[in-house]
């Protein structure tokens, strides 16, 4: 039987990308070669009264009942992709979320070739049995992301030495490494997601500080009755609860920072002023400078433009692309959001969870439902969720928080109230803002909404 593949890959050079998918488009394997082929009906048409956008709504399935991807970019070029692929006509479905810093190259190698990696790779291990055991998975998935950096990182300098050794007339090796060392001078972040709908479980690997949280509806408890009610009972809509599903890898996990210490027990500079060797993360794909060792650093600031290794670089390496990775039994009803760093600098998770919740609210519980009520203006203590503290870009921006409940798309609705809720002025001077300046204000946003069936 052959396995239709679908990939819906962003960004777009448009500073506010959509795209609404179920099953949608494929990429058949079949002969050895992947062909692409799309079967999704595409509507381009202005969902913002600021931006073009690209939609693309496709038929919803027994697995996903909805699913959206969207990307509002900062950078120029944009530095994050966010890519959803199912997988037809089996249950298995695919996401994922990568943040690139140092230029768009390493998260554009992943989005390219990571997912359809990892469906290869876990599709030929079920072949053998015809089942996937949870151990396997995990193994694999780590096994995927190693391999893939390692492409990234090890192998193009370790060409570049072969080739600076031949004997003959010199070679061009500094022009070899400006094309050959893009990925790895570069670097990313990244949040993949695998759900097996057959199994209805949810194994979500992190690098680095992108993120993914699921909301759940909590079975007793109404939300506030200062909310909306609903139109036919006349009684509260449910509330909502978070639960996590990846946890940041930056210099604020104390796990992290236990995990380097041992690591690296004689060097007590390692973290200063809430950054680990000047860097707000711990992880990465790519990011050679955090990888190759000192001698090889050396090499190439020698002889191919690299740069002079870190004062404080004493035992590299010190980025991993080793995922954590956590599974989760989904239930009817739930949904995950994954995003960008960018995006949880403007949100907290219990935000996030309460806009979605109230979204779906609106539409009597159904994402698939394409109207709603009018526009409402929504403090945040009256989200659907029990709300927390959390410092976010709004402090920054000098605006209290209140969100904003309109827009067909949840994903429109998520960056809009990331990115000034209610205050129109504010979402407007961040959207018109050009690069480089608008990256003083925010990061690039990308982002998938998916709701479970």
């Amino acid at each position: 039987m052959t396995a239709r593949l679908a990939r819906l890959c962003f960004p777009s050079r448009s500073r506010l990308f959509l795209g609404v998918c179920g099953s949608v488009g494929a990429i058949y394997l079949a002969s050895g070669q992947r062909r692409l082929h799309a079967d999704a009906s595409t509507t381009s048409e202005s969902k913002s009264s600021r931006l073009p956008s690209f939609n693309v709504r496709t038929r919803p399935d027994d697995v996903v009942l909805r699913s959206e991807v969207l990307a509002a970019n900062s950078n120029d070029p944009p530095e994050d992709y966010v890519i959803a692929m199912p997988i037809e006509p089996f249950a298995w479905r695919f996401y994922g979320v990568f943040d690139g810093h140092g230029g768009p190259q390493c998260a554009k190698y992943l989005y390219d070739k990571l997912l359809l990696r990892l469906n290869d790779t876990l599709w030929a291990h079920y072949l053998k049995d015809n089942v996937i055991w949870l151990e396997d998975i995990h193994r694999l998935v780590k096994e995927t992301f190693l391999s893939i950096d390692k492409e990234m990182v090890d192998a193009p300098a370790e060409r570049l030495r072969a080739e600076a050794k031949k004997d003959g007339p010199p070679r061009p090796i500094r022009t070899m490494a400006a094309n050959e060392l893009q990925e790895s001078r570069s670097g990313s972040s990244a949040v993949v997601a695998f759900y097996q709908g057959n199994l209805k479980q949810l194994h979500v690997a992190v690098v680095g500080d992108c993120r993914a949280v699921l909301g759940r509806k909590r079975p007793t408890e109404p939300a506030p009755q200062t909310l909306i009610l609903d139109a036919d009972s006349g009684e509260a809509p449910p509330k909502y609860d978070v639960h996590v599903l990846s946890i940041d890898q930056t210099p604020d996990n104390l796990d992290e920072v236990a995990r380097l210490r041992a690591a690296h027990p004689n060097e007590p500079q390692l973290f200063r002023g809430g950054s680990f060797l000047g860097w707000g993360i711990t992880r990465a794909f790519g990011t050679g400078v955090m990888k190759w060792g000192v001698e090889m650093q050396n090499w190439m600031h020698e002889n191919v433009l690299g740069r002079k290794p870190h004062a404080l670089c004493q035992s590299p390496p010190y980025f991993t692309a080793e995922p954590e990775i956590t599974v989760t039994d989904v239930q009817s009803g739930d949904f995950m959001i994954m995003a960008s760093d960018g995006f949880w600098e403007c949100l907290t998770n219990e935000e996030a969870v309460g806009l979605v919740g109230l979204w779906l609210n609106l539409r009597g519980g159904n994402p698939l439902t394409e109207t709603a009520t009018g526009e409402r203006v929504v403090d945040r203590q009256d989200l659907p969720v029990d709300i927390k503290g959390g410092r976010t870009h709004y402090e920054r921006w000098g605006v209290k928080k209140r969100f904003i409940t309109a827009g067909e798309s949840v994903g429109e609705v998520l960056v809009r109230n990331a990115l000034g809720g209610a205050d129109k002025d504010l979402y407007d001077a961040l959207i018109d803002t050009p690069a480089p300046h608008s990256r003083l204000l925010r990061d690039d946003i990308s982002l998938a909404v998916v709701f479970f069936a």
